[in-house]
């Protein structure tokens, strides 16, 4: 199976993406999702499209179409994104899932201080689920120091499930807030909005599954 990827990508690097007119998608790149990958990995890293296309030297409507499949980037400049995202094309097409730890140590976990759709602040997100490895969930550990809050307004297909470890937080999905102490739990339909607020005086902690938002 991983021998036929490297194939393909070799194929895929071979021939620019983007011809001197309109960029057209071909079934071949198409089946490699350059701009759903991108996207993900850009959400995980915690970048908005303006700070991408900024580290890549791009304009962020170049960024923007990519990701929506309406242009495909020459390898050169996909290179230039990928290193943006402190990753290499092998790890942004998924070639080395084996070398994630099935078992990962606090140390090990990915952090990142903000997220580029979620409004707020005082929130660290510990990713749980390695971000190569195109995952259907996500999962992270969510940080929140006292007064710290998100307010999540995307809306998507999939669902959401939490529980929180620490600390004392106000949820609220859709009009409802509810008060949260240690050992209570969650569960809601990403259809719906949702935010929460750090009301305690000690750092909360939340761990938040739910299911990416590009599949």
């Amino acid at each position: 199976m991983l021998a036929s990827h490297v194939i393909l990508v070799h194929t895929f690097a071979d021939r620019p993406l983007v011809s001197s007119g309109k960029a057209r998608v071909s079934s071949e790149t198409g089946t490699l999702k350059v701009g759903a990958r991108l996207r993900r990995a850009r959400l995980s890293k915690g970048l908005r499209m303006r700070d991408l296309a900024q580290a890549a030297g791009c304009d962020e409507s170049m960024i923007s179409k990519i990701e929506a499949g309406k242009v495909l980037p020459s390898l050169p400049m996909l290179n230039k994104m990928v290193r943006a995202l402190d990753r290499d094309m092998a790890s942004f097409f998924g070639l080395r899932i084996d070398e994630y730890k099935l078992v990962q140590k606090p140390d090990d976990r990915q952090r990142v201080q903000v997220d580029a759709l979620r409004g707020g602040t005082g929130v660290t997100y510990e990713r749980l689920v390695p971000v190569a490895a195109g995952n259907l969930l996500e999962a992270n550990v969510h940080v929140v120091a006292p007064g710290g809050e998100k307010v999540d307004l995307v809306t998507h297909r999939g669902e959401a499930v939490g529980y929180l470890v620490s600390g004392t937080i106000e949820l609220t999905i859709d009009d409802t807030t509810y008060l949260m102490t240690p050992g209570d739990s969650f569960f809601f339909k990403a259809c719906l909005t949702n935010s929460y607020r750090n009301v305690g005086q000690d750092e909360a902690r939340i761990v938040w599954v739910n299911t990416s938002q590009v599949h």
